[in-house]
C-alpha cells in the first residue's frame, strides 16, 4: 500500500498545477492533482531535472560575470574597505 506524502511547491508552481487540472478536466478527463504529479515524475529522469538545473545555474552566473552599470555612484567599490577596513 502506498504511504501518502505531502510536499510543499510555491504558489507559482501550485497556479500552474491547477491550470493543467483544469485544462485536463475542460476536456473530459477525470484526473487528481496527485495523479498529474505522479506522470510527470514517472515520466522525467534526473538528465531532464539536471538541464533544468544547468539553465538556472548558468543564468545567474551570467547575469553576475556581466554586471550592467547604470551611471548612479554608489559604494560597491568600497565594500572590502568597509568589510575589512582601510588597506
Amino acid at each position: 500500500m502506498a504511504e501518502n506524502i505531502g510536499v510543499k511547491i510555491s504558489s507559482d508552481t501550485k497556479i500552474i498545477l491547477d491550470r493543467m487540472h483544469h485544462q485536463l478536466r475542460s476536456s473530459g478527463i477525470k484526473i487528481t492533482e496527485k495523479k498529474i504529479l505522479e506522470i510527470l515524475i514517472n515520466n522525467t529522469d534526473v538528465t531532464t531535472i539536471k538541464k533544468y538545473l544547468k539553465k538556472e545555474d548558468d543564468t545567474a552566473l551570467q547575469i553576475l560575470k556581466k554586471p550592467v552599470h547604470w551611471g548612479v555612484a554608489d559604494s560597491s567599490e568600497d565594500i572590502d574597505r568597509y568589510l575589512y577596513g582601510s588597506p
